[in-house]
């Protein structure tokens, strides 16, 4: 493969045909070369915008191994691959000249040199008029390395349906209108793009293969081990395994491949960090949780598998964890939490991660029991909302059963088989002991057997229900902002309510948003530092009355000021901790009903490099003869949370229904003290929709009714200083109490005349507007003040935002 003196790129057939993961041969080392004039021109780049607009212009400017050699450039396959719908993939790096990888034996780690640069290639299948199958390159990434994973450079190149050559998706790629750039609303590049291709030549057969855009990159990406930005190189990932040992699944692995790891210190891409490097310098992934082991085979290819396809978002750095910080203990990384993991956990939906084993060993009951089980349902469907019905299984509880499906691996548009069987043969594979209730029995040779045996029928139920639902599903994602920013609903100009414009932000309000409230103690799963200091106020409830100490240590209580404790009670389950959507509920939302959760700090609040600017729409001469005086920008987000967000849940009152029990249900009481029992609280949810104020309305009703006596039960512990009664309930509502009551009366007292009132009168109504606009207000002012800070709002039940996870 050359490139010709026109610029297109020529690939001879014998290359092509010779092609495997490692390219078209295996270079020697003599020949190995550097580039340091390109060396110089990526270093210094700064952006995107500086890179090369095409693809002959990088270090790849050949498929052709030894070509590739000579300019420092060599091939790599990792041990755990991702997989990506299929798609062939040939993966090169090039170190900057005299520089390499450097991987430290102590600590098990590498360290990647700045300016390195990453370039994968994926290839689709195609059938030729000659009948016969051959690989079409697709797209080419380009990874650019530097100090700080954040600071990384990436882009995608586009191949052209002749393969001649590939474009830099975001700088134009129809040639009959090449100044049209690929960008996303915001402005920037570079959007989700789809490239139609001909998939048989002899029938004319035609798919669409679905590009990535940046924030998918960026949500991948975000979690790489080596905090380098770059996936699939670690020191597991190098050091190439035998198909079966450690868990290896690719289907085979050449000679040349398992001595990839040699080919790589004698190129000079990877050495030591003081001795000379040998394989057995570099950690197995079945003793990478040490003293823990894998149970077993299967639990060892889980891990495997996880360790390609999971573990870059399901670790402590990863999206997964950073859009639901619930999530951090599952971690899927070597090392992390797989081995011997819990099989009886419950997620925070309240659902659980598998299902209950059967009273006795039947291989039916063992496959009905599979759907059970949260973990196997995120990776057998296609997105979408499935009922038991789907699995053809009786519906006890369809309300319990429904569940909205984001599939995993994310940002794939199939369904890998593969995956749905491991989760099914993990959970089945567990010797059990089933005259004592199913608990684990890993030493009964009997108990063995029978696994092995459950482990095949769950093998079969999964790839009967995977079979039935790999449809290709792709929805083009864009989260972003549009700027010049423009309001989500732009009828607030001539239908945001009378009564919203009445109201003004006060200085009142300002000041209780910044008073923080003691609300009970963390959920107990952290280790909570015993050196914090005593808070200023001693309140009696945190300490033992038989010790005088204190009943947990200072650092277990929750503190939250009113406008953090409504932000991460009503508006993180779909906005995130973050606050810019992106979590697997604004990706529900986009996937079904098409709805955009907005992004708080590129929107409203943005833009990100000038904080709160945007808050001039709405008051000042931008305004213009819209504007809504001081404190305007929060009467259009009160607006927008009380009948301004016209979006649905779902396409269907199901949808809607499913959406609820995955992304809302028990949270709404867990994630924060929020005085509501539970079935209130759905129910406020449920009717308010997207207009999500509605719950700060049924809580301010409670305030105003105490119909479940939260209230009255706080003020009797207040009195007699018993606190038995609300301590011992986890959730403990009653904590939120007095932070609710300032909320819903600031400026709005509450008359024994309102607490007795109907709930339909128009007092009662009016009242409730103006606790609605108190809690909308505090809201508000977090975001203004806080969010654009980076200051989160904590969870009560996530504790490990702050402190390291027991």
């Amino acid at each position: 493969m050359e490139v010709d003196p026109g610029g297109d790129i020529v690939t001879p057939r014998e290359v092509g045909d010779a092609l495997t993961e490692l390219g078209s041969c295996i270079p020697d080392a003599e020949l190995a070369g550097w580039d340091e004039e390109l060396d110089e021109r990526f270093a210094a780049m700064r952006s995107f915008e500086d890179l090369p607009i095409t693809l002959q212009e990088t270090d790849f400017v050949s498929l052709d191994a030894e070509v590739l050699a000579r300019r420092g450039t060599f091939a790599y396959a990792p041990t755990y691959p991702l997989w990506s719908d299929d798609a062939a993939k040939l993966r090169f790096v090039h170190v900057p000249a005299g520089q390499a990888i450097t991987y430290d034996p102590e600590t098990k780690r590498l360290r990647i040199p700045p300016n390195t640069r990453f370039y994968k290639t994926f290839f689709r299948a195609v059938v030729e008029p000659d009948g016969v199958t051959r690989y079409r390159k697709m797209e080419t990434r380009i990874i650019v390395t530097r100090e700080r994973a954040e600071d990384a450079i990436f882009g995608t190149y586009v191949w052209n349906a002749e393969e001649t050559g590939a474009k830099l998706l975001g700088t134009g790629l129809d040639p009959a209108s090449p100044d049209s750039r690929e960008l996303y609303l915001n402005g920037e590049p570079f959007p989700d793009y789809v490239r139609p291709y001909t998939a048989d030549e002899t029938t004319g057969a035609l798919q669409s293969y679905a590009v990535p855009g940046a924030t998918r990159c960026v949500a991948c990406h975000s979690g790489s081990e080596s905090e380098s930005f770059v996936l699939g190189i670690t020191p597991f990932q190098l050091h190439r395994r035998p198909r079966g040992e450690g868990g290896v699944y690719t289907p085979d692995v050449l000679a040349d491949e398992l001595n990839q790891l040699e080919r790589l210190l004698a190129y000079g891409v990877v050495r030591g960090t003081s001795t000379t490097l040998t394989p057995a310098d570099f950690p197995k992934l079945e003793e990478s949780a040490l003293p823990r082991r894998p149970r077993n085979a299967d639990e060892l290819n889980m891990q495997a598998y996880m360790a390609g396809n999971c573990a870059h978002c399901h670790n402590p750095r990863g999206y997964a964890v950073a859009s639901k910080a619930t999530l951090r203990g599952l971690d899927m990384s070597p090392g992390g939490s797989i081995f011997g993991f819990p099989l009886n956990t419950t997620g925070s939906d309240g659902l659980p991660y598998f299902p209950s084993p059967p009273s006795s060993f039947d291989e039916l009951a063992i496959q009905n029991s599979i759907p059970g089980g949260g973990i196997y349902r995120r990776v057998v469907l296609p997105t979408g909302a499935w009922t038991l019905r789907e699995f053809d299984l009786p519906v006890e509880n369809e309300e319990i059963g429904s569940f909205f499906n984001l599939h995993m691996p994310m940002h794939t548009a199939s369904v890998d088989c593969r995956l749905p069987i491991l989760v099914a043969r993990w959970w089945a594979s567990v010797p059990r002991d089933y005259e004592r209730g199913g608990q684990e029995a890993p030493a009964d040779p009997e108990a063995i057997e029978l696994a092995m045996r459950a482990a095949d029928a769950a093998e079969a139920r999964a790839l009967h229900d995977c079979e039935q639902h790999r449809a290709i599903g792709w929805v083009l994602e864009d989260t972003t902002e549009r700027y010049p920013y423009v309001p989500r609903n732009i009828d607030w100009k001539t239908k945001l309510d009378d009564w919203i414009r009445a109201e003004e932000v006060t200085s009142e309000h300002e000041a209780l948003a910044k008073k923080v409230y003691a609300q009970g103690f963390f959920a107990p799963h952290c280790a909570f530092p015993g050196d914090a200091p005593e808070p200023d106020t001693v309140e009696p409830w945190m300490i033992n009355p038989g010790t005088g100490r204190p009943l947990q240590p200072w650092s277990a209580i929750y503190w939250a000021n009113p406008g953090e404790h409504i932000y991460a009670g009503i508006c993180a389950n779909c906005h995130g901790i973050y606050g810019d959507a992106q979590t697997g509920a604004s990706r529900a939302l986009r996937a079904t009903s098409g709805a955009r959760v907005a992004s708080f700090p590129d929107g409203l609040f943005g833009p990100r490099w000038a904080p709160n600017e945007n808050l001039a729409t709405f008051h000042g001469p931008d305004a213009g003869e819209h504007d809504l005086g001081p404190g305007g920008a929060a009467k259009y987000l009160v607006w927008m949370a009380t009948g301004g967000t016209t979006v649905s849940f779902g396409r269907t009152p199901e949808e809607e229904r499913t959406f609820f029990n995955v992304f809302v249900n028990n949270r709404i009481v867990t994630a924060v003290p929020m005085p509501l029992d539970l079935a209130s609280a759905k129910e406020a949810f449920k009717r308010s929709k997207a207009n999500m104020l509605g719950v700060a309305r049924a809580v301010c009703d409670e305030i105003r009714t105490d119909a479940h006596r939260f209230g009255a039960t706080y003020d009797a512990a207040a009195a007699s200083g018993d606190w038995g009664l609300i301590l011992s309930n986890a959730v403990a509502p009653e904590f939120g109490v007095p932070m609710w009551r300032d909320v819903c009366t600031l400026g709005n007292p509450l008359t024994d005349d309102l607490r007795a009132a109907d709930a339909s009168s128009p007092e009662v109504d009016a009242w409730l507007r103006r606790a609605v606009f108190n809690a909308g207000v505090m809201a508000y002012l977090y975001m203004r003040d806080e969010l654009t800070n980076g200051v989160i709002a904590v969870p009560r039940d996530a504790c490990e935002l702050k402190f390291p996870r027991e």
